[in-house]
């Protein structure tokens, strides 16, 4: 597999310069330009604190503009943060989250669901490109067994758009996943580390993506694709809103000099910086997986449909890269 801190060196064309490409998590590029001079322009005065700062008093109606209904949105500084409160809004400690087997609230993140809900578990579900079908959903709610005392209460539905595997749900998909899930008694979360990409993927609206597929809660991140620290847990029901008001506060997440986190996220929507942002790592995506289709023996191990490359290269290859650089163990 391709290592994902892969710096490769290669001269420049035309020169004796040399070109530095990282191959890295988005989490380690650079803050944009606009989010950090937004950051630096609120960096002013004194506001009030806790929220209740004039920043964080436009998130809402900003949000719901771009989501095109009432919108209930609370910052929080990490993925993780957000995708336990998320689902701990919607799984009690009796209840059970069905997600994909590999499912990144399952691999790498210490358990924040089970923990944010005070004891939920997950049922796991298998698919390719890590994507859970609408057959698999049922086959799992059939066996689990709906309403038995004895089994976990089925309660949450988790989908990860894009998928961990870089791979992107069809509308048609998530409209039928969340509708199996909402038929069987159950809410709907989206994980949407990556959610930008896969909009201008599919070329769909934040609303189109969201609340008109059936999705209930959604973790928005940001952090990929421009902003420092900012990510938000959003919904469009008030009764979950309610319960993430209360959560929010007593997971320590209501940040007092929240204006530098509701900066960020107002900032990310300013000019559509999300969509520019995500079209050129999208687009850069793409070069590299159509360079790497040019290189004899490299198997592509799932499609590309967001900024997210997947590779297995032959030896040889691989010699030729640490040729020009020496590779981080």
């Amino acid at each position: 597999m391709l290592p994902l801190n892969l710096v490769a060196a290669l001269p420049e064309m035309g020169g004796s310069k040399i070109a530095t490409y990282h191959f890295n998590s988005d989490n380690g590029a650079p803050v944009c330009e606009q989010v950090m001079n937004a950051l630096v322009n609120c960096n002013r005065g004194v506001e009030v604190a806790y929220g209740a700062d004039r920043f964080t008093a436009t998130l809402a109606e900003a949000y719901s503009n771009f989501f095109e209904r009432e919108t209930f949105i609370f910052p929080v500084p990490t993925g993780t943060a957000g995708n336990g409160l998320a689902l701990g809004a919607i799984t009690p400690p009796y209840g059970t989250i069905f997600c994909h087997e590999r499912a990144h609230i399952v691999t790498t993140e210490a358990g924040a669901p089970e923990f944010y809900s005070g004891g939920g578990r997950m049922t796991l579900l298998a698919g390719e490109h890590h994507k859970i079908s609408p057959a698999a959903l049922e086959c799992g709610l059939q066996s689990h067994g709906i309403g038995n005392v004895h089994h976990m209460a089925v309660s949450a539905l988790s989908i990860t758009q894009a998928t961990e595997a870089g791979v992107v749900y069809e509308m048609d998909e998530l409209g039928a996943l969340s509708a199996i899930a909402h038929n069987a008694g159950m809410k709907v979360h989206l994980d949407g580390a990556r959610l930008a990409n896969a909009m201008v993927h599919l070329g769909a609206t934040p609303a189109e993506m969201t609340w008109k597929a059936g999705v209930d809660v959604l973790t928005f991140g940001t952090i990929k694709n421009g902003t420092m620290n900012a990510e938000a847990v959003i919904t469009f029901d008030p009764e979950i809103a309610k319960i993430l008001s209360f959560m929010h506060k007593r997971a320590g997440h209501l940040c007092s000099k929240m204006r530098y986190m509701s900066v960020q996220l107002l900032s990310y929507l300013e000019d559509e910086l999300w969509r520019r942002n995500a079209l050129q790592a999208n687009g850069n995506a793409a070069r590299i997986a159509d360079a790497l289709r040019l290189c004899a023996g490299v198997e592509l191990v799932h499609p590309v449909h967001i900024n997210e490359v997947f590779a297995i290269l032959p030896p040889s290859l691989l010699q030729a890269l640490r040729d020009k650089v020496t590779l981080p163990l």
